[in-house]
């Protein structure tokens, strides 16, 4: 297609103030990763304008080619002004944007990234002057103007991000409007003010009909730009000239990982697909491929089990309507990762923290009603990344304030359901000897651990086993933290001194190991174990019917499907195991799918135990009245 009646079309300075190679706009993107923010711009755009005749989720597609140079519209002419801006910015700040422009406008091919969607509206209206509120005229050459209808950006600014990306600081636009069935083409460049032939111009150009001087005319029908194929169906199409990730990102998965990280629960939703086009690397993702790019990414795998959630906690708030927090809870974190919050496009938009909560865990809250996503949208800055109570005065504070609360509360509920108030123990099966092994080590008798009032010290007489005194039970102490400390078991035949065995556990019976006493063998042997380094565990005491037995209550999640036999053991005083010490376990249940079923149990051994990878199992080990131990997993 000729191009000789279109070209970049700059205006004249005239009286106008000098514009500089930094547009102020782009700043507000430039603090994030290109590839981040444009992800975000252009995701947020495209879930906030669906089509009115859209069938099924939106689709975004992000191809990444090289291109010819020669094949830009307008390229010669764009080029002189680039190379006048780039001349005429030396020493100034913001100068090697427009200097790496030059350099890319002389080239012989660039990289252009494509961003494409579908089942959306497109660029409907005209570019006309007196269309200056179409969303044509917003995208390809308007700023600080949005419609207030959800609908795009609160600000005006996002069409920034695109050149901001680019290299050659300019950007393509082809869009078929679902009202028109009419392909378009404009194009958008940023320099700064510049002087060509005697003539001073301002920093914008905008790619129009240039025999016509008194108002904007784009090119109809679009033409097809370089390697890439046409478009045939409503949607808008971004190149971004010259991508200034290219190089970090040549197989576009940092957009595929910024596209999770910001819109995960629109994907898992099944409102969004998201494709990628690169040389050497297709790849799609969707509700059903989302878990799988998750998997190899901790913190993003988290938040997806957190959508997982089959009972979210809900509350009707003023002024933003129903919120629902999905909740995961997880002691395989490296950290906490708090509670990330989302409106209507399913967007991340802000990070709630809340040290007061102990637990490892990922939460989404999402307001999703039509009340919530006009006012919160109204909350927001131009880079959409927090709420930010002071944008309403009168009732700002008082909203966050209520989301906030509703979150720590519905986190600290589900912690005591899901947790309890117990302490973690941070690779116990690591500590504990399989058997107990014979120590010679000499030392004074020392008074047993096991009577009340007593302090333990550093050796205890071989000959005690733990059997006497009367009955104390151990209270949890809440969301402590305790490292395992091992001391070895107290063996022998009770004529040399040894070291010190294990602070009891409370009273009971002890079964020990070449003590001199009748073995029959280990509660279990023989069958497949389940061991406490395949398991994340906690356990706390609750209330039991009738008051007859004491029940701890196990919260088991493996990390893989297990079948096979659970070893448990007691912890002492100090949170050490004491792996000799029998249990008084009457009775063990395993709740599962809103059924209860009984576990064979045999001294501290839960026996036939079948876990399902990554979900929380509870089980209830029964004890007589008065007898509460804190437990562990050898």
């Amino acid at each position: 297609m000729s191009f000789d009646e279109y070209g970049f079309h700059f205006e004249k300075q005239g009286r106008s103030g000098y514009e500089g190679p930094i547009d102020p706009a782009q700043q507000y993107f430039e603090g994030s990763h290109a590839d981040h923010a444009i992800v975000r711009e252009t995701g947020q755009n495209t879930l906030d304008n669906p089509g009115k005749c859209a069938d099924g989720p939106i689709r975004m597609k992000f191809e990444l080619a090289s291109m010819n140079v020669s094949d830009i519209p307008g390229i010669d002419e764009l080029r002189r002004h680039i190379e006048a801006a780039a001349a005429q910015t030396e020493n100034q700040q913001g100068h090697e944007k427009i200097a790496r422009a030059a350099d890319m406008a002389s080239a012989e091919k660039i990289p252009v990234l494509r961003i494409s969607d579908y089942n959306t509206t497109g660029l409907t209206g005209s570019e006309s002057l007196t269309s200056e509120e179409s969303p044509l005229s917003r995208l390809t050459r308007g700023k600080g103007g949005s419609q207030d209808d959800e609908r795009g950006g609160s600000f005006g600014i996002g069409s920034a991000v695109g050149p901001m990306a680019s290299d050659l600081c300019t950007v393509i636009y082809i869009s078929i409007a679902e009202d028109t069935g009419e392909s378009v083409m404009g194009a958008y460049t940023r320099l700064a003010t510049h002087t060509l032939d005697g003539e001073s111009y301002r920093a914008e150009g905008h790619f129009t009909r240039l025999t016509r001087e008194d108002d904007f005319e784009y090119v109809r029908p679009a033409p097809t730009i370089g390697p890439f194929s046409p478009r045939t169906e409503p949607g808008t199409d971004i190149y971004v000239l010259g991508y200034r990730m290219a190089d970090r990102d040549p197989e576009l998965e940092r957009v595929r990982d910024a596209m999770i990280d910001n819109f995960m629960a629109a994907i898992f939703q099944g409102k969004l697909i998201v494709e990628g086009c690169a040389p050497g690397n297709d790849w799609t993702l969707d509700s059903s491929t989302l878990r799988g790019f998750t998997t190899g990414r901790p913190e993003a795998h988290a938040f997806y089990e957190a959508l997982m959630d089959p009972e979210p906690a809900e509350k009707e708030i003023p002024h933003v309507g129903k919120v629902r927090l999905f909740v995961n809870i997880d002691d395989r974190l490296e950290k906490k990762l708090h509670t990330i919050t989302m409106r209507t496009p399913l967007m991340k938009i802000d990070t709630f923290r809340h040290n007061s909560i102990s637990a490892k865990y990922a939460a989404v809250l999402i307001c999703d009603s039509h009340e919530g996503n006009k006012y919160l949208r109204q909350l927001e800055p131009p880079q959409h990344h927090i709420w930010d109570p002071a944008r309403d005065p009168k009732y700002g504070s008082s909203v966050i304030n209520q989301l906030k609360k509703f979150t720590r509360e519905a986190l600290k509920e589900r912690i005591v359901t899901d947790v309890g108030d117990e302490v973690t123990i941070d690779g116990l099966s690591r500590f504990l000897p399989t058997e107990a092994p014979i120590a010679a080590t000499r030392g004074a008798p020392a008074i047993p651990s096991s009577e009340p009032g007593t302090e333990a010290t550093d050796v205890e007489s071989a000959t005690v086993q733990g059997g006497g005194g009367e009955q104390h039970p151990h209270v949890n102490a809440p969301a402590k933290k305790v490292r395992v400390k091992v001391q070895r078991p107290a063996t022998g035949d009770g004529t040399e001194d040894t070291s010190r065995g294990k602070e009891t556990g409370g009273a009971g019976k002890r079964r020990t190991k070449d003590v001199g006493l009748p073995g029959k063998g280990a509660a279990g042997d023989g069958a497949s174990r389940i061991e406490g380094k395949d398991l994340s565990f906690r356990s706390w005491s609750t209330p039991a019917a009738g008051g007859s037995d004491a029940v701890t209550t196990l919260a088991v999640r493996a990390r893989q499907d297990e079948s096979g036999d659970i070893q448990l053991v007691g912890l002492g005083p100090g949170g050490d195991p004491e792996p000799s010490y029998v249990l008084p376990i009457s009775r063990a249940v395993l709740h599962e799918g809103g059924k209860t079923r009984d576990i064979t149990v045999s001294e501290n051994t839960l026996k036939d135990v079948h876990l399902k990878g990554g979900q929380l199992t509870r089980i209830d080990v029964h004890m007589p009245a008065g007898e509460r131990y804190r437990l562990g997993v050898a």
